[in-house]
């Protein structure tokens, strides 16, 4: 498994995991066809962990913009982040030889709970 394909799997195991939490989940259910988002979302985090992905753009990503008519409440935030800092660290386990990758994915989480926060005005 390369690099480009442990960050889908993280994506893919959260995003199954949200999907279904009582606290979050209402905001994925309601997406018809929110798994053909997952290849996008994942790439957002390959450029972001990467610096570059292995997928094609078909536009650009503004993440403040998607995420404003989604009315995000401070503790769903923090529900998201915990569910994913679980995620990162399962899949850590499974595959160790990611840990620098999962470590860095922790400090990108870091900046973007501060991006959300002051956004929001939390």
């Amino acid at each position: 498994m390369n690099k480009e394909e442990w960050i889908f799997k993280v994506v893919d195991s959260f995003y199954q995991k949200a999907k279904s939490d009582i606290l979050i989940g209402y905001h994925f259910r309601v997406v018809s066809d929110f798994d053909t988002h997952i290849p996008r979302i994942a790439t957002f985090w390959e450029m972001q962990l990467l610096g570059t992905t292995s997928r094609e753009l078909s536009h650009p990503f503004d993440v403040m913009k998607v995420h404003v008519p989604l009315n995000i409440k401070r503790g769903e935030l923090g529900r998201w982040l915990l569910l994913f800092k679980k995620t990162l660290d399962e899949q850590a386990k499974l595959h160790p030889e990611f840990l620098d990758l999962k470590n860095l994915w922790l400090t990108r989480l870091d900046f973007f709970e501060g991006v959300f926060l002051r956004f929001f005005g939390f």
